[in-house]
C-alpha cells in the first residue's frame, strides 16, 4: 500500500463513516427523546393514582371535639396497590404545623409557602429523594371551613418510583430493538448506495486500463450528469497530453530534417579543410565551419528552448512580473553581445511600475529572441531602442535600424525555422515563433510596424495587468 493510501482513507469509507456518524448521532436524539417521553407517559400514568389517592385522603382530614383526626380509606392505598413493589410515604399538616405521617418528608421545591394558593382542586406533584430512593410525591392543600377562621390542611403523598421505572422500560425496549434495526437497515441501505453511485468512477477506471498508451481519442461513457464534469476534465487532459504529444512529434521529424542539413554542412567543410593544402582556402573554410557550429548551436538552443516552454506553459501558473526590472536584466544580459557586434542598446523604462501575470523565464527567452534578432539585422555602429511604455495595458517597443522586412513577410516570419529571403542573418528560424508563442501565452500580440528612415519597429502589446 502506497503512503498516500495511508494518508488518504477510501472516498468511499469516508462517506459512509462520515453518513453512518450522522445518523447514529440522530439515533442517539431519538433515544434521548423516546427515553423522556416514556419517563413522561410514565408520570402521567401512575400520578392519576397517586393523585387519586391523596384527594381520598384528603376527604377523610375531619375535625372534632378532641381536634383533628385522621381515618385514612382503604381504597386510598388499594389504589396504590398497583405498583406493588413500591412504597408509600405521608404527610398532613395543619396550618403549617404537622399532623401525622413521616414528619422529615422533602418539602417541594420551586415557589414559597407564601406563594401557595390556599386550596386546590388538584394536587401538585414533584421529585425528590428519600431515604436513599427518589419519590414522586403529590401534594394538595384545601381549606377546613368548620371553624373559623378556616384551617389550611396539606396533605403530601409519596411513592418510590419503581413500578414507573419499570413501566419506562417496557415501553422503550421494543422502540429501542425498531430503532436499532432501522438504523442498521440504514446504513445497510446507504453502503449499497454509494457503492453504486460509484460505479460510473470504476468503469471510467477500466476504460482507462483497458487504453493503448497512444489512444489520445476522447473517452465517451453514459455515466451520471454528476459525473459529467469529471468526463470532461478527463477528455480535457487527453486532449491537452494529444496536442503536447503532435507538437513534440512535429518538432521532432521538422529539428531532425533542421539539423541534418547543418550537420551535412558541417562533415563537408571538415572533410575540405582537412584536404585543403592552401592555408588561405583552410583558413576561409575553418571561418566557415566556426560559422555552421554557431548556426548549429543556435538552432539547437531554440529547440531546447522550445521544450522547456512547452513544458513550462502545461505545468506553471502566472505569477506578477515587473516588466521595467524584467526589460533592463534582458538588455544587461546582452549588451555585451551586443557590443561584440558594434551594436549599443538603449532602454528607457516607464515612469511607473507595470505589473503583468505572467511567467518570467518565458517572457526573458521571448525578449531575448526579439533583441538578438534586432541586433543582428542593424548595422555597425547601430542603436537599438528597447521601451517599456505605460498605457491602459502595458507595451514594449524594439526599434532597430536594419533594412525592416517587406509587408508579405511580416507575417511569414513567425513561421517556424522560416527565414526571409533578403535576410543577412543566418538564424535557426524559431525565435520569431517562440517569441509568438510566448507572447500568445501570457495574452499578448506581437506586431511588426516600420520604422522610419528604415528598420523595424517589433510592438508587445499585452492585454492583462496586475496590480
Amino acid at each position: 500500500m502506497s503512503r498516500a493510501a495511508e494518508h488518504h482513507p477510501a472516498l468511499r469509507r469516508r462517506l459512509l463513516l462520515i453518513s453512518g456518524a450522522v445518523l447514529t448521532g440522530l439515533a442517539l436524539l431519538a433515544v434521548a427523546l423516546m427515553v423522556s417521553y416514556s419517563r413522561k407517559t410514565a408520570d402521567r400514568s401512575y400520578d392519576l393514582m397517586l393523585g387519586s389517592a391523596v384527594l381520598q385522603m384528603a376527604d377523610a382530614v375531619r375535625h372534632g371535639g378532641q381536634g383533628f383526626s385522621v381515618d385514612i380509606p382503604v381504597s386510598a392505598f388499594a389504589t396504590l396497590a398497583q405498583a406493588p413493589e413500591d412504597r408509600v410515604f405521608y404527610r398532613i399538616s395543619i396550618n403549617g404545623e404537622f399532623l401525622t405521617g413521616y414528619r422529615d418528608l422533602p418539602a417541594p421545591p420551586g415557589k414559597s409557602p407564601s406563594r401557595r394558593p390556599l386550596t386546590q382542586e388538584r394536587p401538585d406533584f414533584y421529585t425528590a429523594d428519600y431515604a436513599g430512593e427518589h419519590i414522586r410525591v403529590a401534594r394538595l392543600t384545601r381549606l377546613n371551613t368548620e371553624r373559623l377562621p378556616p384551617d389550611q390542611i396539606t396533605i403530601e403523598l409519596a411513592q418510590t418510583r419503581l413500578a414507573r421505572r419499570q413501566l419506562s422500560e417496557e415501553m422503550m425496549h421494543p422502540a429501542l430493538e425498531l430503532l436499532l434495526g432501522l438504523l442498521a437497515s440504514a446504513l445497510l441501505l446507504l453502503w449499497l448506495g454509494i457503492y453504486y453511485a460509484f460505479l460510473p468512477f470504476r468503469q471510467l477506471a477500466r476504460a482507462l486500463a483497458r487504453r493503448q498508451p497512444r489512444d489520445l481519442t476522447p473517452l465517451s461513457l453514459p455515466v451520471p450528469r454528476e459525473t459529467l464534469p469529471l468526463l470532461d476534465t478527463i477528455n480535457h487532459f487527453i486532449a491537452r497530453q494529444h496536442e503536447i504529444l503532435a507538437r513534440m512529434e512535429s518538432y521532432t521529424s521538422v529539428a531532425a530534417h533542421q539539423l541534418r542539413t547543418p550537420l551535412a554542412s558541417l562533415r563537408a567543410l571538415c572533410e575540405n579543410a582537412r584536404d585543403e593544402a592552401d592555408e588561405d582556402k583552410r583558413r576561409r573554410l575553418l571561418s566557415g565551419l566556426i560559422g555552421q557550429c554557431d548556426q548549429l548551436s543556435l538552432t539547437v538552443r531554440h529547440l531546447l528552448n522550445q521544450a522547456v516552454l512547452d513544458h513550462r506553459f502545461h505545468s506553471r501558473e502566472l505569477v506578477p512580473v515587473e516588466l521595467n526590472t524584467l526589460v533592463k536584466g534582458v538588455c544587461l544580459e546582452l549588451a555585451i553581445q551586443a557590443l561584440h557586434r558594434r551594436v549599443a542598446l538603449a532602454f528607457e523604462p516607464a515612469d511607473a511600475p507595470q505589473w503583468i501575470a505572467g511567467d518570467e523565464f518565458a517572457l526573458t527567452q521571448m525578449l531575448k529572441n526579439l533583441i538578438e534578432n534586432a541586433v543582428a539585422h542593424s548595422p555597425p555602429e547601430a542603436q537599438v531602442e528597447i521601451h517599456v511604455l505605460s498605457r491602459a495595458a502595458p507595451a514594449i517597443h524594439i526599434l532597430d535600424r536594419g533594412p525592416g522586412l517587406p509587408e508579405a513577410e511580416k507575417a511569414r516570419v513567425f513561421e517556424r525555422f522560416y527565414r526571409g529571403a533578403a535576410s543577412r542573418y543566418a538564424g535557426s528560424g524559431l525565435g520569431m515563433a517562440i517569441a509568438r508563442d510566448v507572447a500568445e501565452h501570457h495574452g499578448a500580440r506581437i506586431l511588426l510596424h516600420d520604422h522610419a528612415p528604415s528598420g523595424l519597429d517589433v510592438e508587445i502589446r499585452f492585454q492583462n495587468k496586475t496590480k
